[in-house]
């Protein structure tokens, strides 16, 4: 496996594991802020409605001016979301960081792309974009046995800390790493 393939199927990982990171400790966060079961829907709901509108942008400006940056910019924001949303002293913190981890979460579609541009024939691409498939389970198995077990060392906020950290450096590794 190329060192490409491998740091686009990271990213992909650290974005799923932070989705099943917070599965288990979301809840008891976000209630350590004093609110109840509807904000934390809300915060999810936030994430995933920001995704939703960021997704088919970053995909249109990786078309435009290359995956690269969208990969990298679209990383460290996520990294940002993160660790926002860890150091949040109240609420609306929260929200800061799962609206600006939403409005990075194109990065899954552009390192589908990225997967799809480096392939060099039918077969390769289908199986680049079946990795991609099997990082999600793995991702979606591991995510939230990491962040139950990271809670018990650290707290609530440990998770998260992790996830941003994981992020950071996978950002630095895109720089060295893409071309």
């Amino acid at each position: 496996m190329s060192r490409i393939k491998f740091l686009i199927l990271l990213t992909v990982c650290i974005d799923i594991l932070g989705i099943g990171i917070i599965i288990p400790v979301l809840p008891f966060y976000v209630e350590s802020f004093g609110v109840g079961a509807f904000t934390v829907t809300a915060l999810l709901a936030v994430y995933s409605l920001f995704s939703f509108f960021s997704s088919p942008l970053l995909g249109s400006l990786s078309d435009r001016i290359g995956r690269r940056w969208v990969l990298i910019g679209s990383i460290v924001s996520s990294a940002i979301g993160w660790l926002m949303f860890a150091a949040a002293q109240n609420v609306v913190w929260l929200f800061i960081g799962r609206i600006i981890d939403g409005l990075a979460a194109g990065n899954i579609t552009t390192a589908q792309s990225c997967l799809v541009d480096i392939a060099k024939d039918d077969k390769e691409r289908a199986h680049n974009l079946g990795m991609i498939g099997a990082v999600f389970g793995i991702g979606f198995i591991v995510g939230p046995l990491l962040g139950g077990v990271l809670s018990h060392f650290g707290g609530a906020t440990m998770p998260f800390w992790v996830v941003g950290i994981m992020s950071l450096l996978n950002a630095l590794l895109a720089v060295f790493i893409l071309p």
